[in-house]
């Protein structure tokens, strides 16, 4: 009789099964992203209240060779950029809780922070002429940050915008087009993007529909890139030159194929600020989410960095296999103060203080992704670098899942009969 029942199964009861398992398997995908993304969130929330006393040293602006780290390092505290999503009444997080939504008392407080402590505004422009040493910024009468908003929700024009421009803060869009076009109830119109554009707020890029780059092919991603600049660049009417990687998440392609199509930077979520001599494609950007209270936003905001420099790989190359990793980081430093970690593991390294050359060895991991984290503590202020590494997913991996996945499927069928 089972066999029977098999045997006469319905096609469309088959097709829903497949839709099904597809649908599964995107929520773990989503999932998967979430939590990457949660995780670099939780790894930028760990910073000591120590770097509070930053707020009122000035900040280096001498020009530097690509590549090359400044001797005095310590002394520019960079430019931060913070990342916003949402901004919400009580009433719309009472109706929808989301870890990225801001109540408008939180950020109304929060902006109220930043102009107590003598932050001013930057947009993108200036931020990249800093990170070159094109240009001096004024850390005399206060410090540059860059205030920035994802996807394009209309909670900047209702909430963000007026709070904004009663301290005279210019804030940065990035949008993906596919949100406005499919005239989402919580997204801007076009017609309120061009407005906050003539306001002063730069509109910026956040590729076409906010996918997961590490998964694309080249074409793929430079239509991702040139389509949302060229829609932007007509609907919007500006000249879109900087983009915001979707869930911070890039490779070495992506960096090459952004540069092609004409942008100038590019914004990963990893922590600290922005130094001279930064990567101007992998400029460091805060998440802030709802659980950051008054202690933890300055955490963020004051956060420092440490220099970071590619040897032997390209930023975002795909790791396959055991891998050695050579960076640069600054000379000089206790190497007894340093710790390094994958994903919170603490990891074995090499240091020389002469040259500031640091070795890794990176093994294969599971998981698509992982995040490499130097922390380096020196009389009591913490300085922090990240890298994105993109691991390589075997052949028999992918196969194993499969198959994985087809004896699930026929178990699902036994115990359906």
């Amino acid at each position: 009789m089972a066999g029977a029942t098999r045997n006469t199964e319905s096609p469309s009861s088959e097709q829903g099964r497949t839709v099904y398992s597809r649908f599964k398997a995107f929520l773990f995908l989503t999932a998967l992203i979430f939590g990457v993304v949660g995780l670099i969130a939780y790894l930028q929330s760990r910073t000591p209240s120590a770097t509070a006393a930053a707020v009122v040293q000035p900040g280096a602006q001498t020009p530097v060779a690509p590549g090359k780290i400044p001797e005095n390092w310590r002394d520019d505290l960079g430019v931060p950029v913070l990342c916003y999503h949402q901004i919400v009444s009580d009433a719309q997080y009472r109706e929808r809780p989301t870890p990225y939504a801001v109540t408008v008392k939180q950020f109304r407080e929060q902006i109220e922070w930043l102009a107590k402590n003598n932050f001013y505004s930057i947009l993108p422009d200036d931020l990249l002429a800093y990170v070159r040493g094109e240009k001096q910024l004024d850390f005399k009468k206060g410090r540059p940050i860059v205030l920035t908003f994802d996807d394009g929700n209309n909670d900047f024009a209702n909430y963000a915008q007026e709070i904004l421009e009663e301290h005279k803060y210019k804030g940065v869009l990035f949008i993906y087009p596919t949100y406005i076009m499919a005239r989402k109830n919580r997204a801007l119109s076009w017609d309120e993007i061009r407005q906050i554009g003539r306001a002063g707020h730069a509109i910026e890029s956040h590729t076409m529909w906010h996918p997961m780059l590490s998964t694309m092919s080249d074409d793929e991603q430079r239509l991702q890139f040139a389509d949302s600049k060229k829609i932007l660049d007509n609907k919007a009417k500006v000249n879109v030159k900087h983009l915001a990687y979707p869930f911070g998440i890039y490779t070495t392609k992506s960096i090459a194929i952004l540069k092609e199509v004409g942008y100038a930077s590019a914004q990963t979520t990893f922590h600290g600020g922005n130094q001279v001599g930064e990567d101007p494609y992998l400029l460091r950007r805060y998440l802030i989410v709802k659980s950051d209270n008054a202690k933890i936003f300055a955490e963020k905001t004051l956060a420092r960095s440490l220099p970071l420099r590619y040897v032997n790989l390209e930023p975002g190359a795909i790791i396959d296999g055991d891998t050695t990793m050579d960076l640069k980081i600054p000379a000089g430093l206790n190497a007894q103060n340093l710790k390094v970690k994958i994903f919170s593991t603490t990891q074995q390294f090499e240091y020389e203080p002469k040259s500031g050359a640091m070795r890794i060895a990176i093994h294969p991991a599971k998981k698509r992704l992982s995040v490499l984290e130097i922390v380096y503590k020196e009389k009591g202020i913490e300085y922090r670098a990240n890298a994105l590494l993109n691991h390589k997913r075997k052949p028999h991996e992918t196969a194993t899942a499969k198959k994985t996945k087809k004896r699930r499927k026929k178990s699902r069928r036994s115990e359906e009969v």
